[in-house]
């Protein structure tokens, strides 16, 4: 296999996720993750519920069910109080059927060597696994929790994931572009947004993969290198979950949204 290169298997493992940590590669996907009964009945629960939260500004609208810790940066105890309230939900609309969070962390606790578990603030849950609707596109930016969370437990990291499961993708477009390119403090001196829409002129010339997405396919990529997903003219009926994972001090996989 050549370097730093798109890794397809039937599950995950302790040797891929540890690859894909140092950035050896640059993802992996695990075909048909949930089958297509899950899928449909999911989407059927989520379409009609109410709970559909839709971001300020955004074109085609983007919608969201969950709350990530990058927007209650500076909330952090009412982050804390909201999690476990948001986590039970996403479960009641979702039930009876297995929630992707469950799986996602399974597949990951049987492949890695150390523990798998929630990120905690003294004992105390982040919220994992927000699912999203439609939007437009993604911005080049890069997800970095010692960046994002400076005193937070994910403040202590040392690599980050970031895993996607992909229940309705669009038919063309919505693909995943990842850049060899780790995140840096320099690109937030001409980025476009808080941590997000960074030059480009920064990476045209680094190793670049675009993965599609596929019904039922889970996709784990390195959080930390720059990444955008791009445009669909059919992004309206696009509906997907995921959450970010981070290596702990110690060894542990942590969790959190």
């Amino acid at each position: 296999m050549s370097a730093w290169d798109l890794l397809t298997l039937p599950a995950l493992s302790g040797e891929s996720l540890q690859r894909l940590l140092d950035n050896e590669i640059a993802a992996i996907t695990v075909p048909g993750f949930v089958d297509e009964t899950h899928r449909r009945s999911a989407c059927a629960a989520l379409g009609d519920a109410r709970d559909w939260a839709f971001y300020e500004g955004t074109s085609p609208p983007l919608g969201r069910i969950g709350i990530t810790q990058y927007e209650w940066h500076d909330r952090r105890e009412e982050y804390l109080v909201a999690s476990p309230l948001a986590s039970a939900r996403r479960g009641e609309l979702l039930a009876p059927l297995a929630d992707p969070v469950d799986l996602v962390m399974q597949a990951f606790d049987a492949a890695w060597p150390g523990a798998v578990r929630v990120a905690e603030e003294d004992g105390r849950p982040y919220f994992v696994g927000i699912f999203r609707r439609g939007g437009g596109g993604v911005k080049i930016h890069a997800d970095w929790g010692p960046r994002d969370g400076p005193g937070w437990a994910i403040g202590e990291i040392t690599a980050q994931l970031a895993w996607n499961l992909h229940y309705t993708p669009p038919r063309v477009g919505g693909e995943l572009i990842v850049y060899d390119y780790p995140w840096q403090p320099h690109l937030e001196d001409d980025a476009r947004q808080r941590f997000s829409d960074y030059n480009p002129r920064h990476f045209t010339e680094s190793p670049r993969l675009s993965v599609p997405p596929r019904p039922g396919d889970l996709i784990v990529f390195n959080a930390r290198n720059v990444h955008a997903v791009g445009s669909s003219p059919e992004s309206h009926s696009r509906i997907s979950v995921g959450s970010f994972v981070g290596l702990a001090p110690g060894g542990d996989l942590i969790f959190w949204s």
